[in-house]
């Protein structure tokens, strides 16, 4: 009785993943774009955002990627950069033909560097974003932000994104 049972539940799964395999979307995606990051330690400047993602199903994607912010506006003498990579899940949900809401999570890190006291750190993200669908992309502007996870203290990274999914 367990075997069948145990078999049972192997054929349930195989097949639970056949129909989210055949449900996904057709294949990774590449998302390109520009943030506004505000960051409580170092200030606002604005950046770059690269991300990839992969399909699990027609819902829900996992993504990985990394943003690239200058804390410039103060001047050369007193720039700092940060260096943001992240590994997300993201849930999609439509409320249109062309449109769909997202909420995203995930970690990542926080890595500061030049005209900075901070140290990297381990990050946590949760954000909500929108995305209009175009011919063969799409057009995404989000919100996403983390708590960076510090030795001492935990700070707060706020980026605003928008870009093209292609």
């Amino acid at each position: 009785m367990r075997y069948a049972a145990r078999t049972l539940f192997v054929c349930f799964l195989l097949w639970g993943l056949q129909v989210a395999a055949s449900q996904a979307q057709s294949g990774p995606r590449v998302g390109l774009g520009l943030n506004v990051q505000a960051s409580t330690e170092q200030g606002v400047g604005p950046g770059v955002l690269l991300r990839m993602s992969a399909p699990i199903n027609a819902d829900v994607s996992l993504a990985i990627g990394s943003s690239f912010t200058g804390y410039v506006l103060e001047g050369q003498d007193e720039a700092s950069y940060a260096f943001n990579p992240q590994v997300s899940a993201i849930v999609t949900v439509p409320i249109g033909n062309a449109v769909g809401t997202y909420v995203m999570g995930g970690v990542g890190a926080y890595v500061p560097f030049g005209e900075t006291q901070a140290g990297g750190s381990p990050t946590f993200h949760l954000g909500l974003g929108r995305a209009w669908l175009l011919r063969d992309s799409s057009f995404f502007v989000e919100a996403d932000p983390s708590l960076v996870i510090g030795e001492t203290a935990v700070d707060l990274v706020l980026p605003l994104r928008l870009g093209i999914i292609f």
